[in-house]
């Protein structure tokens, strides 16, 4: 079947984590998929909340036998399923996962043709972390309670 180009398969981008977390994007499987904070990027990254993805850091793009992951200089670099790429061939009908800079924004990424994509199992989301500010005003009321015990057994 050569390439695989027909105008069922597509590249199916699920995000799992980051600020599109839970969101699905999809694009023809013969076009290059950019991906970074730069909103020029298809796969446009949240330019303040995904700061671990550098601005143009990654691109699929077609190629003879398949699709290749290309890291585009990346500060953070591309993980391939937890190993840190400067290339990856992807597999047609095989889920990757990536992430885009250590604790960055994360996607499973898959290529296949309408009836792989309706087999596909959901991508696992996962929770939101919550903003630092709760962490911070969690502390600091176990300061405060720390410091009322102490004074309380003075």
């Amino acid at each position: 079947m050569g390439l695989g180009y027909d105008a069922h398969v597509r590249v199916v981008i699920d995000h799992v984590a980051g600020a599109r977390r839970g969101q699905r994007q999809e694009f023809p499987a013969g076009a290059r998929v950019r991906f970074g904070r730069h909103p020029e990027c298809e796969v446009s990254f949240d330019p303040h909340r995904d700061i671990d993805a550098s601005s143009r850091h990654a691109e699929l793009r077609p190629i003879d036998s398949g699709w290749v992951l290309v890291d585009s200089g990346s500060s953070n670099g591309t993980y391939v399923e937890g190993h840190r790429i400067t290339e990856a061939l992807v597999a047609r009908d095989a889920p990757i996962a990536i992430e885009f800079g250590p604790g960055g924004p994360r996607i499973r990424l898959f290529v296949g043709d309408d009836a792989a994509i309706e087999a596909l199992p959901p991508a696992p989301v996962e929770a939101r972390k919550p903003p630092w500010v709760i962490y911070g005003l969690l502390g600091s009321i176990a300061v405060v309670l720390i410091l009322v015990l102490a004074v309380a057994r003075c």
